[in-house]
């Protein structure tokens, strides 16, 4: 009798379905066809009730915005979204009450994550959204910063790349209330004292230099360790400033949950889960919530959507 697939030990298939489903690609709103090696889950019934569950454990999920990861996992069973480990989404902010106010509260990206119970991902890749679409406000410079930091002080990654087209979130001079401070040190000590000093927890800063103003069609370098005063403090100082301060290019924000950390997202609070946050009558309050560092409501959410669409998902999220 010939040998078929399925006469090999389930271990080895294991490892087959793994690595097919780690190059596997699910797009969703980018107007890309995902990539398709799942044929193998049509092969039989006992090959498909086998291998489906590492697909989603292996593959990436691709999404063009928050809204189009919303969209497609809060349709999904949750049992699904547990599986789930490898995000790469383009971080716009969200409204995250139900509101049928023509002016509410925006919130920054890392809210979202607070509607996917159960969310914990191997590796979370971010992409700027507020230097995008020659927006040219100086206000985007604080506000990417302090969307880093949200991130980093949430749940639901272990291993978490935030990726900005350039340095302008640190060392712009815009910071009027001057708090922004030095990276990534002072990231690097927040994940610590999250996650205990000896827990091998870390945040790194890396740039690809590119030579000139940025505008995506420059050669970049391999990516080098970075680091960066904030740029008011160069402004008052011009001392302060290392040699790398002048450097443009692509920024990655590297971090890492120490060893044991529990990284589980269960909605808006460690304490309660997103159903029962849902059926409290405090669930709204808005200290459990990070709005923009600068007050502007819609100003950077107009500029993928339109209202109506997204206060429905809020709605939808919220139970209304």
């Amino acid at each position: 009798m010939a040998p078929t697939f399925l006469s090999l030990p389930r271990e080895l298939r294991v490892l087959i379905y793994e690595e097919l489903f780690s190059s596997y690609t699910v797009r969703h709103g980018l107007g890309k066809r995902s990539s398709d090696n799942t044929a193998i889950l049509r092969a039989c019934h006992q090959i498909h009730e086998e291998a489906w569950r590492f697909l989603y454990l292996n593959a990436e999920f691709q999404f063009r915005g928050t809204e189009a990861m919303l969209d497609m996992l809060m349709s999904v069973d949750q049992s699904i979204v547990t599986r789930i480990r490898y995000i790469r989404v383009k971080g716009f902010p969200f409204p995250l009450y139900g509101s049928r106010q023509s002016h509410y509260p925006i919130f920054y990206f890392n809210n979202a994550l607070s509607l996917l119970p159960g969310l914990h991902l191997q590796r979370l890749v971010v992409e700027d959204s507020f230097h995008a679409f020659g927006l040219v406000d100086s206000w985007r410079d604080v506000v990417t910063y302090f969307d880093i930091e949200a991130l980093l002080k949430s749940d639901a990654w272990k291993e978490l790349l935030y990726i900005t087209p350039n340095t302008d979130f640190i060392t712009s001079g815009y910071d009027h209330r001057c708090e922004r401070v030095a990276q990534p040190e002072n990231w690097d000590a927040l994940l610590k004292e999250r996650d205990g000093e000896e827990s091998g927890a870390d945040v790194r800063m890396f740039i690809s230099p590119t030579v000139g103003i940025y505008d995506g069609s420059q050669d970049e370098s391999e990516p080098q360790p970075w680091s960066a005063k904030p740029g008011h403090e160069v402004l008052k100082n011009h001392r302060v400033a290392g040699p790398d301060q002048d450097l443009k290019g692509i920024v990655m924000i590297h971090a890492r949950r120490g060893k044991n950390a529990n990284y589980v997202q269960t909605g808006l609070s460690e304490k309660r889960t997103w159903k029962e946050l849902k059926e409290s009558e405090d669930v709204l309050k808005r200290e459990d919530w990070t709005p923009y560092y600068n007050d502007m409501a819609d100003a950077a959410g107009w500029m993928y959507s339109g209202w109506g669409k997204r206060s429905m998902l809020a709605g939808r999220a919220l139970g209304y």
